[in-house]
């Protein structure tokens, strides 16, 4: 895999050794306006980004990037991003590992439908302060997590929803990290935790590792509308301003 990042053409999916999720959200129809190529990026861990790498991220323009990682996460795998000139902000949405954020559920099943749940339900105020970070930045921004698909996808979702993209388009850019990740990545992930022995009982390791349903997302959007309002209301609800949401349409839509 090579670091050549075309800056002269809008990509989606962008190449980027040591990464295998990384992409573009731009060029999403938000009524009769789009998001911006080159203003928000989504993605894995960073942790194995080479020189070539950070040169091509730099030529990005990019000034900050929301790190949604727990310490334990960063500490093994800490962002190799040193001399790229952006700001770095840690705001990881767990409180706790992933594996025991559901486990003090009794019978609660373990499988990444629970696990959205809980996370919206449970940890609104640090979903929104990522896009309210987004919303803040006035450079290109990246969010990532591990995988790039459950907290990152949270968050991008909530952010493209709250801008006016249609569900049709949420749901597909979810849907994306598992092609994304398919092959070495999953399989390494996935016999990474087999191996392990304290995993809570339920726990769906193909589910929680690699997976990323449209019909799961498609449910999350529909919950968010039925219980909160919608994308926009959940935001206000956990801290977002109107100004900031604003701030957040003006930044990101063409």
């Amino acid at each position: 895999m090579t670091s050549t990042l075309p800056p002269a053409s809008a990509t989606r999916r962008l190449p980027l050794a040591g990464t295998y999720n990384l992409r573009d959200v731009g060029g999403y129809a938000a009524g009769d306006r789009t998001t911006r190529w080159g203003r928000l990026f989504r993605s894995d861990a960073l942790h194995a980004v080479d020189q070539p790498g950070r040169d091509a991220l730099a030529e990005l323009g990019l000034g900050l990037v929301v790190d949604l990682r727990e310490d334990d996460e960063r500490t093994t795998a800490p962002n190799a991003l040193t001399g790229l000139g952006h700001r770095e902000v840690q705001n990881p949405v767990y409180d706790g590992p992933v594996e025991y954020t559901i486990s003090g559920r009794p019978g609660a099943a373990f499988d990444l439908a629970s696990l959205y749940r809980n996370m919206i339900a449970d940890n609104g105020e640090t979903l929104t302060g990522a896009v309210r970070l987004i919303a803040a930045a006035d450079t290109p921004a990246l969010v990532h997590c591990t995988a790039g698909k459950d907290r990152t996808g949270l968050v991008v979702a909530l952010t493209l929803s709250a801008v006016g993209v249609g569900a049709r388009d949420v749901v597909a850019d979810y849907a994306l990290s598992e092609t994304m990740l398919h092959g070495e990545w999953a399989e390494a992930m996935v016999a990474s935790f087999r191996a392990r022995v304290d995993l809570p009982d339920g726990f769906d390791i193909e589910g929680i590792v690699s997976a990323s349903p449209a019909e799961l997302m498609r449910t999350v959007l529909a919950d968010l509308d039925a219980e909160h309002g919608g994308a926009a209301n959940y935001l206000r609800g956990h801290g977002m301003s109107d100004a900031e949401l604003t701030t957040l349409r003006t930044s990101l839509l063409s």
